[in-house]
């Protein structure tokens, strides 16, 4: 669902029910983050003692209560070098894939928020009493709110008809003799 800008649905029912697969998937994919985050901190292979430990000071805060540090963002980019339209970590590491994996699970969990949102704003008009069986238009953009407009179902109503077959067994003449 993030993929598309504008996308239409059949009824809202089905709105919602995207609203949902995509946030299942977006809290799967939170979980993995954050499993992987976890994996490689306590991976005992990381030869990157420094790092690890300048990582873990910015995670929990300073060790020695003599070296309070403020975190500022200029030491975040002090690492990543321009290059046209893309940022490269400078340096080989557990430190640059740290980040890497710190920045999508933070995205993630802001489109959790988002789409959560959504979803109660929607669950809102249907409690409210919005017909379930109209069509819907939407405009996602990156920000919040999108943009819905309803449109005809795109399902046809169904028309009451009745068919059967009536069939009636012939009756077996019967002879009459003289």
């Amino acid at each position: 669902m993030q993929r598309e800008k504008i996308m239409t649905f059949h009824t809202v029912n089905d709105f919602q029910l995207s609203l949902e697969k995509s946030l299942d998937d977006l809290k799967k994919r939170s979980e993995e983050y954050s499993k992987l985050i976890g994996e490689k901190l306590r991976d005992p292979q990381t030869d990157n003692s420094k790092e690890l430990a300048e990582l873990k000071e910015k995670l929990e805060g300073p060790t020695d209560p003599k070296k309070k540090k403020t975190v500022k963002k200029k030491d975040q980019k002090a690492n990543w070098l321009n290059f046209d339209a893309i940022s490269i970590y400078d340096g080989i590491g557990l430190k640059g894939e740290l980040e890497l994996y710190f920045k999508a699970l933070e995205d993630t969990k802001l489109m959790i928020e988002k789409f959560q949102k959504v979803k109660e704003s929607v669950d809102s008009l249907v409690s409210k009493g919005l017909k379930m069986d109209l069509g819907c238009m939407i405009f996602m953009e990156n920000d919040l709110p999108f943009e819905m407009t309803f449109i005809k179902s795109l399902v046809p109503k169904a028309k009451f008809s009745y068919k059967a077959i009536f069939s009636v067994e012939t009756e077996k003449p019967i002879e009459i003799k003289n």
